[in-house]
């Protein structure tokens, strides 16, 4: 099976210059976890994350790691001030394309501690591929039939 038989093609998208309360408000109406930041090409340029939003939450309070690990505060702390998806997003995002694996994608989403995989058809969104649409995939799969749950 290949991600473009398990991918949702209606991808939920932002620009660059949508607002965090826009993009949270999103991603709990639609119950996504994440979302792909795209330019007019419909190119991925970045992906938002709860955790990225979680950012904006965590420094307020007085046990957050944030206090604990100054070398992380560091290195993060433009998350905490960030206004808008290009300011928040992750800017390096993992992408497969249509043709690649089941297997591949769950190795990828493993290896890279990641729950969302955009896919491309040549450099544009064609559709994302979820944690959950891997599970389901690999129940839908002849060998899982031997395999005890």
């Amino acid at each position: 099976m290949l991600a473009k038989d398990i991918m949702t093609r209606d991808v939920i998208t932002v620009e660059k210059d949508t607002p965090t309360g826009e993009m949270v408000k999103l991603l709990l109406e639609n119950k996504i976890s994440g979302v792909p930041v795209v330019d007019d090409d419909d190119h991925v340029i970045g992906i938002v994350t709860e955790s990225n939003l979680i950012y904006k939450v965590e420094p307020m309070s007085p046990t957050a790691t944030y206090w604990q690990n100054p070398k992380r505060f560091e290195k993060e702390h433009w998350k905490i001030i960030a206004n808008n998806a290009g300011e928040i997003m992750t800017p390096d995002v993992i992408t497969a394309k249509e043709e690649t694996s089941v297997e591949e994608l769950a190795t990828l989403m493993l290896e890279n501690h990641i729950k969302r995989i955009p896919i491309l058809k040549g450099k544009k969104l064609a559709g994302i591929v979820s944690r959950a649409d891997v599970l389901r995939a690999i129940l839908k799969s002849p060998a899982v039939s031997e395999v005890r749950w």
